[in-house]
């Protein structure tokens, strides 16, 4: 297999110009199925690779998305690795390029040049960066961008993210009717909507069986295991028969804070979760997987660049 097979090769095996093999190879439209199909056949028996930089330099583009994530999601936290090891993953099943940004909290001067020297063609930002007012300034840029998670205020932009509100009410809803009568909740920091929109779901479940929901179980933490653990002697305090924890940082934090003080999971309280995180490491609690709603990592981060992607080329996606 020749490494030096030009588009000029290709054309002629499929018997075409040199500019509708271009077409068909970078997916334009204005050429036929079966031509298509010839000219793609031909590139993959000949070994064809196209000249990105080349082709970058004409499309002015450089085939690179941005990947913003908060340094935070990385130490210790199982859902930071997860998301991006999803990303990862699927920017190579896309052929994408993914360049890897990482968030103090300050403005990132990095990140600033990249954006106004045009190194990446589109932005994927991780909702958990939007507490920072410099991110907000992003946002307003021209640079086409796509939240992993969903803004507090603005419908302006591109959002990829799970239904929080409904998932959270059928796994509470599935606490109450295995016989719990006191289900409280830990929260996220309500300022995100993922946090609002699971605490939300919590008084949806009640809600919708006639039960007024119990304020006093209502618990408040930041998405860290640590405000799960420090949580863990006044939520028992509070006597209730089940948790349903914001994430499973939380709930895996709470559950090492029950520890502590002598009570166990489910003996003592019944623990659910939200994330999945069981699934990815084995994590356990007291030998129990631990109950939760499992996000599809994987199928977020392919949509996510997907969209990005298309914004970047003037698409408008959903």
């Amino acid at each position: 297999m020749s490494t030096n097979v030009t588009l000029d090769d290709v054309a002629e095996a499929a018997g075409v110009s040199k500019a509708t093999a271009s077409r068909a190879l970078n997916g334009k439209a204005g050429v036929r199925p079966a031509v298509r199909t010839r000219v793609c056949d031909a590139a993959e028996a000949l070994g064809y690779r196209p000249n990105r930089a080349a082709r970058n330099l004409a499309g002015g583009q450089t085939s690179v998305l941005g990947l913003l994530m908060g340094l935070h999601d990385f130490r210790r936290n199982v859902w930071g690795m997860a998301m991006l090891e999803a990303f990862v993953n699927q920017a190579d099943a896309l052929d994408e390029g993914l360049m890897i940004l990482g968030d103090r909290g300050t403005p990132n001067v990095t990140v600033t040049n990249l954006i106004r020297d045009g190194l990446v063609d589109a932005l994927v930002i991780s909702a958990a960066a939007l507490s920072h007012e410099w991110i907000e300034e992003l946002l307003d840029a021209r640079l086409p961008t796509v939240l992993v998670g969903g803004h507090p205020q603005r419908s302006d932009i591109h959002v990829v993210d799970v239904e929080n509100r409904q998932s959270s009410r059928t796994l509470v809803g599935h606490l109450l009717d295995s016989g719990r009568t006191r289900v409280g909740t830990i929260t996220g920091r309500l300022s995100r909507v993922d946090a609002s929109a699971r605490l939300a779901g919590w008084c949806d479940a009640h809600e919708s069986r006639g039960l007024e929901p119990d304020r006093s179980l209502i618990f408040h933490g930041d998405f860290s295991r640590a405000s799960g653990r420090e949580l863990a002697l006044t939520v028992a305090a509070a006597e209730p028969d089940a948790i349903f924890s914001g994430n499973d940082e939380m709930a895996l934090g709470f559950a090492d804070g029950l520890q502590a003080i002598g009570l166990s999971i489910p003996d003592d309280i019944s623990l659910a979760g939200f994330d999945g995180l069981a699934y990815l490491d084995g994590c356990k609690v007291h030998d129990q997987v631990l109950t939760s709603v499992v996000q599809p990592f994987d199928r977020i981060a392919r949509r996510a660049i997907a969209t990005a992607r298309e914004l970047a080329e003037g698409g408008q996606p959903p």
